[in-house]
């Protein structure tokens, strides 16, 4: 009974620890046509289920932000503002990041009509996530790491444009 209320206080730890997330992030985006690498880098707050900031020290002043329906972001002097219930495709993204925040990475291949793949990774687990069919814009692939308390740790994101984008989070 003992190691029974242990394992549904640890089980709810986790639940619990995936729905919010305060810390820094080193983000790397490879464009493939090129190679160059374009690294950036500042401190991440993610609320479930529809909260997150991305406030960047390095390029100084950029913002990536998600409150409920709404994306906002200036990134490198382009600045757009976004309601997801009219734009799909944002939608879909804004929905594929804040799940995988969340640890709801079944969620993200059902949004993207993906196949999904999870294996143990030092106590924690290696989420790969790909679609089946190729489109015009959005997603290709997902790949997820989550630590042994179910916080996220590495998400790479890969556009079928073929720009990829590796995000490694440390919380504080």
């Amino acid at each position: 009974m003992k190691k029974l209320i242990a394992l549904a206080l640890l089980l709810c730890s986790i639940a619990a620890g995936a729905q919010n997330f305060e810390g820094t992030f080193k983000q790397a985006k490879t464009l493939k046509v090129s190679g160059r690498v374009i690294k950036s880098e500042g401190n991440i707050s993610f609320t479930a289920p529809d909260q997150l900031a991305m406030l960047y020290t390095n390029p100084d002043g950029d913002y990536f932000i998600i409150d409920g329906p709404i994306v906002r972001m200036d990134l490198r002097g382009v600045t757009l503002d976004v309601d997801t219930k009219t734009n799909k495709l944002v939608a879909s993204q804004r929905n594929a990041l804040l799940y995988s925040l969340a640890g709801k990475y079944e969620e993200v291949a059902k949004e993207m009509d993906a196949d999904l793949t999870v294996t143990p990774k030092n106590g924690g687990k290696h989420v790969v996530i790909k679609a089946r069919k190729v489109q015009a814009k959005g997603y290709s692939g997902v790949e997820l790491d989550y630590g042994k308390d179910g916080r996220i740790t590495r998400m790479v994101l890969e556009e079928f444009g073929g720009i990829s984008t590796e995000y490694v989070l440390n919380s504080k």
